[in-house]
């Protein structure tokens, strides 16, 4: 690079008579061409250089699971809270129910039958940027988007399912062929806004597109993915089968777990077959000294909605629906509610909520808003625990509130919470009962009532399933001392 600028320099200044305007562009193109050359070589060695640093660190890692291969005891499932919710919480007798307004959710058939217009592109392509044979496409679809999965030659089958066996296998899979498909996820949570757990979700799947009902192989292949993507997992080993143990920032409830050094591994179960992995005694992994890899572990917080098309909005009273966001929350295992209620809904939805509230709320007090709001979620919903709606614990996130049929103390909680701070500004903190949830609202002036004192703040009890109650008010089985406050983003 070096000489050719050099020599452009000696000519400009030794033959200045010979250098018209029309030679001197033609010349400045030739010397910018050949430094694009120069360039894509530069970063084509060092995208091989790469590929040769990580498939000798990959070798390393391989040869050290079967050194480092260790027995750990498994830990039972964390319950969130062992008293159950009731099936029919306690009500105020008012004279008069509130008159309230019926949001109905606009749920679309098809999420992608009006998309966000983008430019042509031919058909199965999906704005990656990246090449692609059309012979040989393969298309996974997920949370309303499409990603491309080209079909390359990848080690049929798994020899067993001893330590040697899985780093064998591992050996032969990191090769090239896995380049492309670790592009493709990268330029999917970018372009998409994918958290670490839609990450997960990408990874896995394409791991079963690969190894159909191989669930051993899609074991290695998604564990091995999720690393060389910088997200810590580590493969499972029982006398019957391979799972994934996916480590978590989060505190993950109804699976088992085992802590090794300072992080939790979640026994996340693969295989259909093996559901009830929570009743194994002891299984076996890897014990690294070192980290030889550098990986951290998976963030379920959902700090920007996913970027997928959804039918757009228009008429009044009506919540926009994101399905590729309802998708998202059905692959959730169950998480710490503030996962749920500090998670960043799709624009969609925030937007047609401020459309559906705005022409109650604008003439409306402080007070007489977060009243409004208050009465809304303790009427405006049917009641039911997670136990008779799904026969398992499923907070909701807030769009799903207007997804299913009837909802609890936590999703109203949610929904409440998440209303105050987005319409009204307010500071909300959650309060946490045995065997129940509520909210309590930060207000700018002094407002009577039950309250709680958090960072120098009060903040008066909201609880939008006490059918009935005002602000202020608690359910009566309650007093201070059952109250745990969970503090919530702005």
């Amino acid at each position: 690079m070096k000489r050719l600028f050099g020599l452009l320099v000696i000519i400009l200044l030794g033959m200045p008579q010979l250098v018209k305007a029309q030679d001197f562009d033609e010349l400045f193109n030739d010397f910018m061409k050949q430094s694009q050359e120069s360039f894509n070589e530069f970063v084509n060695k060092s995208q091989q250089n790469f590929n040769s640093f990580s498939d000798s660190i990959s070798h390393v890692f391989a040869d050290a699971m079967v050194a480092n291969m260790k027995t750990f005891n498994g830990n039972p499932p964390m319950v969130k809270d062992s008293k159950p919710k009731p099936k029919n919480p306690p009500k105020i007798k008012k004279e008069v129910e509130p008159v309230l307004p019926i949001f109905e959710s606009q749920i679309p058939n098809n999420p992608e039958s009006n998309p966000v217009p983008t430019q042509s592109t031919p058909e199965g392509s999906t704005n990656d940027n990246l090449p692609y044979n059309h012979n040989n496409l393969q298309t996974i679809k997920i949370f309303g988007k499409k990603v491309n999965l080209t079909k390359k030659s990848f080690p049929e089958k798994l020899n067993g399912i001893s330590a040697k066996d899985v780093s064998d296998f591992w050996k032969q899979i990191n090769v090239d062929n896995c380049q492309e498909m670790l592009c493709r996820c990268q330029v999917a949570q970018q372009q998409h806004a994918f958290n670490d757990w839609a990450v997960y979700q990408l990874v896995l799947r394409m791991a079963q597109q690969i190894y159909d009902q191989k669930y051993d192989e899609q074991v290695i292949m998604t564990v091995y993915l999720l690393n060389q993507l910088g997200l810590e997992a580590k493969i499972g080993l029982k006398n019957t089968h391979l799972f994934c143990l996916i480590a978590v920032k989060q505190q993950l409830y109804d699976i088992s777990f085992i802590d090794i050094d300072d992080n939790r591994y979640y026994f996340i179960e693969i295989n259909p077959q093996f559901v009830q992995s929570h009743q194994w005694k002891s299984y076996q992994t890897y014990d690294m000294p070192t980290h030889i890899i550098n990986t951290h572990c998976l963030d379920m917080e959902i700090r920007q909605p996913l970027r997928s098309a959804a039918n757009n909005f228009q008429e009044k009273n009506e919540i926009q629906i994101n399905m590729g966001m309802i998708e998202l929350y059905e692959s959730y295992p169950h998480v710490d509610i503030v996962v749920y209620a500090n998670a960043v809904p799709s624009n969609e939805f925030c937007e047609s909520v401020k459309q559906a509230f705005d022409p109650y709320l604008r003439t409306q007090t402080t007070i007489e808003s977060v009243s409004f709001l208050l009465s809304y979620m303790q009427y405006g919903f049917k009641y039911a625990n997670d136990e008779d709606q799904f026969g398992y614990e499923k907070p909701f996130f807030c769009e799903e509130n207007f997804y299913y049929p009837q909802n609890d103390c936590e999703d109203r909680s949610v929904l409440f919470s998440f209303l105050v701070r987005y319409l009204l500004h307010l500071d909300v903190v959650l309060i946490d009962y045995p065997g129940h949830l509520a909210t309590a609202v930060h207000f700018p002036t002094d407002v009577e009532g039950e309250y709680v004192l958090y960072n120098g703040k009060k903040y008066v009890i909201c609880d939008p399933t006490y059918e009935g109650a005002s602000i202020g008010m608690e359910m009566p089985q309650f007093d201070a001392v059952d109250r745990t406050v969970i503090p919530l983003d702005r």
